[in-house]
């Protein structure tokens, strides 16, 4: 299944309309970003932006999971 989930807190969207709109304001947030002076990591801002920073990324299955235990391990060094 896919999914798009918050690189910071972990939201997940997993409807299947609410992904197809996060892909149609894809661009619109590249250039607001990079008008701002920033590269975009992800498709969209996170829905809790202001308190988390993240941004949306895609991820399938569980990859989202695997990744935060590889972070948090890497961290802990």
């Amino acid at each position: 299944m896919k999914k798009l989930v918050c690189d910071r807190c972990g939201l997940e969207i997993t409807e299947l309309e609410d992904i197809g709109l996060a892909y149609d304001g894809k661009e619109a947030w590249e250039t607001s970003a990079r008008a701002r002076g920033m590269e975009p990591r992800g498709i969209i801002p996170c829905k809790n932006y202001i308190r988390c920073g993240g941004e949306i990324v895609p991820v399938a299955g569980d990859g989202f999971l695997k990744w935060r235990r590889w972070t948090a391990k890497w961290r802990s060094h």
